[in-house]
């Protein structure tokens, strides 16, 4: 019997099949059951159909307001996460050798997140594990569902609540901070409070970024956290680097998280004014589903994350 194959009560059955069925049981649907796997349509029909004859049930059934799972399918869910998750720590040794590993993480993340945390990790992912990877998504509103179904292994979130079977691990606090051009104006007000900055910011056309909710995107501000009148947007984007091209080229200013505003001003151009606000302060963290609990890969890319900013940490 090949590696692929589990044991059936004397028969064999391939794992991939296996993987397909929890697809088609998380998503009702032969189609996304077999794109979250990279299968061709035809691909998908074949193997619907060898499951059907396996346990002689459709498995899948029309109603008027879409296709549902058949009862048997239901029950057969939980077993079947159970199972894969028990063969998943098999051939995942725990002996796990990130320095031989040529495993590619699969992630999502916000543009913060790619700037604050990934760029700061890289160099010691790099050093210990060369022949690993990082494939990064944008977060968008099926990030929770593809972590559930295992399409990504974790992600990269904010404090904001999560379902109860997620898991987490705080990376680093952070607050916000005004950044300008060099010589601005606005350099006047440096040492102020953290109002009497934005009050005065008001007055300069402004750069803000823009983060995932739901199916859409919504635009960080600040201003109404502390109750205070907004200023004239010049650019909304959800692109922190390009962001510091327009505050330079438009002479904007803008109103960031801090890690990714002294990223901006690791050169001469910027000049980063904290806003020391407790309404503003923030957990950003590394969340996984309880599936990916136990892998011990990822257990190892969580610690080298939290590793990575332990020396930066007060």
């Amino acid at each position: 019997m090949q590696k692929s194959d589990v044991s059936t009560g004397g028969t064999a059955f391939d794992l991939n099949l296996l993987r397909f069925l929890q697809a088609l049981t998380d998503t009702a649907s032969v189609t996304r059951a077999g794109e979250a796997l990279g299968m061709s349509q035809p691909a998908a029909s074949r193997a619907t159909a060898r499951l059907r004859q396996r346990f002689g049930d459709p498995l899948l059934v029309r109603t008027s307001s879409g296709y549902v799972l058949t009862p048997l399918a239901e029950a057969l869910a939980p077993s079947i996460r159970r199972a894969l998750s028990a063969t998943d720590e098999v051939f995942d040794a725990a002996t796990f050798d990130p320095g031989n590993s040529k495993r590619c993480f699969r992630m999502a993340s916000t543009d913060y997140g790619m700037s604050a945390v990934v760029f700061q990790a890289l160099p010691l992912l790099r050093r210990e594990a060369p022949l690993m990877g990082m494939q990064i998504d944008p977060w968008t509103d099926e990030t929770v569902s593809s972590l559930q179904r295992g399409q990504l292994d974790c992600a990269l979130y904010s404090d904001e609540p999560l379902p109860a079977e997620f898991h987490s691990r705080r990376l680093f606090s952070d607050g916000y901070a005004l950044v300008c051009r060099a010589l601005h104006p606005l350099l006047r007000m440096q040492g102020g409070s953290a109002r009497k900055l934005l009050i005065a910011a008001v007055e300069y056309p402004q750069y803000a970024p823009r983060y995932p909710f739901g199916r859409t995107h919504i635009t960080d501000n600040i201003y109404s956290t502390l109750g205070l009148p907004g200023p004239r947007l010049a650019l909304e984007a959800p692109y922190f680097y390009a962001g510091a091209r327009a505050v330079l080229t438009g002479d904007l200013v803008a109103v960031l998280p801090e890690r990714a505003a002294r990223l901006w001003a690791q050169g001469n151009e910027f000049v980063v004014l904290p806003l020391k606000e407790p309404k503003l302060s923030f957990e950003y963290r590394v969340i996984w589903h309880e599936r990916a609990h136990r892998d011990p890969g990822l257990r190892w890319l969580r610690e080298l994350f939290v590793r990575s900013f332990t020396a930066l940490e007060p």
